[in-house]
């Protein structure tokens, strides 16, 4: 799978996580139903873990540099380790 593809698959979770807490927390606020409204919290949760996973794959991707010589491919590992 090429970089790009791997940046707009990330970025289209990121997007749909976004879309998906909005539409809970509309329809828990409209129903006073807090089972929904917490539905859109952990769902925040996966938002998180899903910006996580963007940044990564977007760095990850850059090529080497006099700073990183061996490039930037160990960055998809730190980033699993901090959403874990």
């Amino acid at each position: 799978m090429s970089i790009n593809l791997k940046t707009k698959t990330a970025r289209l979770s990121v997007l749909s996580n976004s879309l998906l807490i909005v539409m809970k927390l509309v329809v828990g606020l409209l129903t006073n139903s807090v089972s929904i409204i917490s539905e859109a919290i952990h769902s925040g949760l996966d938002l998180v873990a899903a910006i996580i996973a963007y940044f990564s794959v977007r760095i990850s991707g850059n090529p080497a540099d006099e700073r990183h010589p061996f490039g930037h491919g160990k960055m998809v590992c730190f980033c699993q380790r901090l959403n874990g």
